[in-house]
C-alpha cells in the first residue's frame, strides 16, 4: 500500500471528521491514530476518574469510564516526595507484574496489586521545566478502599484490580499515551478542529521545509527561547549542527506516518513514524515532537525525541489491534493475589 505523507493523513482526517456525529470533543486528544494511539487514556484529576479513548478514524471515541486515585495532594508534581501526581503527556515503558513487585519490594510489593504500568516520568517538558522525582505508575493496589478516598496516593494513578486487568487490554508499551489532566474539557467541534489544524499545518511545513533543504523555513519553526536537544544542547548548537546537516550534498526524503496529536495544558506532542532516505541513511524510528506557543500564538518545536522503541514488533506493522491480554494470564485479581485478596474481601463483606 503506497505511503501517506503527513499533509494527506491530516487531509484525510478532515474529511472524515465532517461526517462524525460528535459536536464535542476532548481538547486534550485532537488526533488519533491505528498505530501508536489507537487508544488513549485521559486521567482527570479532579474527578479521580479515568477515561479510555479509542481511534476511531482519527477521532477520540470514549469506550469506558473508571474510578481512581492520585496524589494524596492537590496540584502538579514539581519535586520528589511531594505527593503529587504529575500532570502531562506521558506513555508507559515498562510493566511491572504482581511477583516482579514482591521480588523488588518484598512484602512492601502487595500495596501495587495485580501489576503497575511505570510511566516516563519526567518526560523532556518536566525536565526543562526542572521538575524532579521518578517512579510514576498506574497500578492497582491490595487495598480498594483507597479509591473511594480519591487523593490517596503518593503521585500515582491507583486502580482497581480488575479496572487494572480490563485496561491492560487496551495498553502497548511505549505507544499507548496517558495524558494527566486536572480538569478533561471539551471544545466545540469548530474550536477543536482550529486547534488541531494550527498543530498539523506547523509540522506539515516544517517537514517540507527539511524535504526542500529551506534552512530558514525549517529552523523557524524551533524556539529559539526554549528549544533544547539532548546532544547538542540549545537553539543556537543545534541551529549550528543542523545547517552542517543540510550543507551535504542531495536532497533527503521524507514522510510521516501513523500522526496522533495529543495537548497538555501549555504544550502539544505530535508522535509519527517517520521514514527517512538520503544518500547515507535510510532509517525508521518514532519520533515524539514538543511544541509551545511563543508570545505570538505561534507553535514552536522545544524538543524532539527519536526512538526505535514502539516500532519493535514487525507482527504489528501489518495486523490491526486487537484488545487481547497481554501483561495478564486471568481476569480474576484472586488467581494473582491469593490468600491476601480474599482476606479483603471477606473483610470488606463483614
Amino acid at each position: 500500500m503506497r505511503k501517506l505523507t503527513f499533509l494527506a493523513l491530516f487531509v484525510t482526517g478532515l474529511i472524515q471528521t465532517t461526517i462524525a456525529d460528535d459536536q464535542f470533543l476532548p481538547e486534550n486528544i485532537l488526533q488519533t491514530d491505528a498505530f501508536f494511539n489507537h487508544h488513549i487514556i485521559v486521567a482527570e484529576k479532579s474527578s479521580h476518574k479515568l477515561y479510555l479513548f479509542s481511534n476511531q478514524n482519527g477521532l477520540p471515541k470514549l469506550i469506558e469510564t473508571y474510578q481512581v486515585a492520585t496524589g494524596k495532594k492537590a496540584g502538579d508534581k514539581f519535586f520528589q516526595g511531594d505527593h503529587r501526581t504529575p500532570e502531562g503527556i506521558y506513555h508507559f515503558t515498562e510493566f511491572l507484574p504482581h511477583q516482579e513487585l514482591l521480588k523488588r519490594h518484598g512484602k512492601a510489593g502487595e500495596i501495587y496489586g495485580v501489576g503497575a504500568f511505570v510511566m516516563n516520568y519526567p518526560n523532556p517538558i518536566d525536565r526543562r521545566e526542572g521538575k524532579t522525582g521518578g517512579g510514576i505508575w498506574l497500578h492497582s493496589t491490595n487495598d480498594e478502599t483507597r479509591i473511594e478516598k480519591g487523593l490517596d496516593s503518593r503521585g500515582c494513578i491507583v486502580a482497581h484490580n480488575g479496572n487494572l486487568i480490563n485496561i491492560s487490554k487496551y495498553i502497548e508499551l511505549n505507544r499507548t499515551n496517558v495524558i494527566v489532566v486536572h480538569n478533561l474539557r471539551y471544545l466545540p467541534r469548530e474550536s477543536w478542529l482550529q486547534e488541531r489544524e494550527k498543530i498539523s499545518s506547523t509540522v506539515s511545513d516544517w517537514v517540507d521545509a527539511w524535504t526542500n533543504e529551506d534552512f530558514n523555513r525549517y529552523i523557524s519553526h524551533y524556539s529559539k527561547k526554549e528549544f533544547f536537544d539532548k546532544n547538542r544542547g540549545g537553539y543556537a548548537n543545534y541551529r549550528q549542527y543542523k545547517r552542517a546537516v543540510f550543507a551535504n550534498p542531495g536532497k533527503p526524503s521524507i514522510s510521516l506516518e501513523n500522526v496522533s496529536i495529543t495537548k497538555s495544558r501549555d504544550y502539544a506532542v505530535v508522535t509519527f513514524k517517520q521514514v527517512y532516505n538520503s544518500s547515507n541513511i535510510n532509517d525508521i524510528g518514532k519520533k515524539l515532537l514538543y511544541l509551545k506557543k511563543n508570545e505570538y500564538y505561534q507553535w514552536k518545536i522545544v524538543s524532539e525525541v527519536w526512538t526505535k522503541h514502539g516500532i519493535e514488533n514487525p507482527e504489528s506493522e501489518t495486523v490491526a489491534f486487537q484488545p487481547k491480554m497481554r501483561f495478564f494470564e486471568t481476569t480474576d485479581p484472586a488467581m494473582i493475589l491469593g490468600e491476601n485478596f480474599n482476606q479483603q474481601n471477606q473483610t470488606e463483606k463483614n
